[in-house]
């Protein structure tokens, strides 16, 4: 069981890291709202909920969920300081979403694996 949750924490270090870099990063958008940025926001947040409960790293979920959301909340006011980037009310919105889909699935999971 160890093992496994080493793996998923590395997985989480990893990801948490590649988002970081995509979320500086400059990127050319037509619009301020655009579609395809909120799907990868709801998903992303959703595998993100995953990874972190999977990892194990904190006792109790509704940490999970709060770290989560603080960390897409933290990234919006970043990326409000980088002149390429803006803070979207809609991108917490989407990344809130994405937790909650996170939720529904671990508790799918919970059902399927009580153990873990």
């Amino acid at each position: 069981m160890q093992s496994i949750q080493l793996s998923f924490r590395i997985i989480l270090v990893i990801s948490i890291s590649i988002i970081t870099i995509f979320s500086i990063k400059e990127v050319n958008i037509e619009s301020s709202v655009n579609f395809l940025d909120k799907v990868l926001h709801f998903l992303g947040f959703c595998y993100l909920t995953l990874i972190t409960w999977l990892s194990k790293i904190l006792s109790k979920d509704l940490h999970v969920y709060v770290i989560v959301l603080a960390y897409g909340i933290l990234i919006e006011i970043v990326q409000s300081f980088l002149p390429y980037r803006s803070f979207e009310y809609f991108d917490i919105f989407a990344d809130f979403v994405g937790i909650i889909w996170g939720l529904i699935i671990i508790k799918i999971l919970k059902n399927l694996y009580p153990k873990y």
